[in-house]
């Protein structure tokens, strides 16, 4: 284990020399993570990026290459890790994951930088780069799993209900409060849901008040949940869906629109992921 603290707040964080996994992060004792964050490239797939229920008749809509890439089951090796320094002379933890559904490892590298602040808060910078062929994806960001009783949602963003980058106009900039089931949407096909754009900050909370903040630098998108993408996916029917104990965290840079190729167009080209680097940073508050 890696382990950098602060001694005069009595907070660290861990990081496993051989996953290259977060493994704590807090005051003491406390931690909020079951998982830390790791390389998130996928969805549960929406009708509109096709039916998953008739995919021998859907042609060359997005799943269809999703699938071909191997995004419903990508596994990351770990590359390198090392404490090296700031800019500020602060200490931090460089991970460095390759990752693939295909095992073609150059299709994801994804770097991580793990700055413990004079503050408290941990600094979380990220870059991901893409493969040759790897293009148009889902979503590009972050995928982390959070103690079971961390339900009270709140955030400073665009709500109340789910919103994307094409279809948000409705969607107010806000403080918002729910729960993390609250953010279930019963599609008749399960699918991605509860997703929430320019997002300044989010809380997820106890009933004592304690949990974590993350505040992004300057946005984020954000979905809480008691569902994996792939329990999304692998669902038919909203009946063989079993809900997660834990909060799945999902913290993107981006998510492609939703567009309208069930019964239209599909996504118009600005509202999809096709640059070949993405960075992006958060801080995490531990409360």
């Amino acid at each position: 284990m890696i382990t950098i603290g602060l001694d005069e707040l009595g907070v660290s964080i861990v990081v496993d020399r051989q996953s290259g996994m977060l493994r704590h992060f807090g005051p003491g004792a406390s931690n909020a993570f079951v998982r830390g964050p790791q390389l998130n490239v996928w969805r549960g797939a929406t009708d509109n990026d096709g039916i998953k229920l008739l995919l021998d008749q859907q042609g060359n809509k997005p799943l269809t290459r999703w699938l071909a890439l191997g995004l419903n089951h990508v596994e990351q090796r770990l590359q390198s890790i090392r404490v090296t320094e700031t800019e500020d002379g602060l200490p931090s933890i460089e991970v460095v994951h390759c990752a693939s559904g295909r095992e073609q490892w150059d299709d994801f590298t994804h770097t991580q930088h793990y700055t413990l602040l004079p503050t408290g808060e941990l600094h979380v910078k990220n870059r991901i780069e893409l493969g040759p062929d790897v293009d148009d994806l889902p979503r590009i960001g972050v995928n982390m799993v959070l103690r079971d009783n961390l339900e009270e949602l709140k955030w400073y963003g665009r709500g109340p209900w789910e919103n994307y980058a094409d279809r948000k106009a409705a969607a107010m900039v806000g403080v918002y409060e729910s729960t993390v089931t609250e953010q279930y949407v019963p599609y008749i096909v399960p699918q991605e849901h509860g997703h929430k754009t320019d997002v300044r900050w989010l809380t997820l909370t106890g009933a004592d008040g304690q949990g974590v903040r993350v505040s992004g630098m300057p946005t984020l998108e954000f979905s809480a949940s008691h569902f994996e993408a792939n329990d999304l996916y692998a669902a038919r029917h909203t009946t063989d869906l079993k809900s997660r104990a834990e909060v799945i965290l999902n913290l993107d840079s981006a998510q492609r629109g939703l567009g309208t190729a069930s019964c239209g167009p599909d996504t118009l080209a600005e509202y999809r992921l096709q640059a070949r680097a993405y960075e992006f940073s958060y801080r995490i508050q531990a409360l």
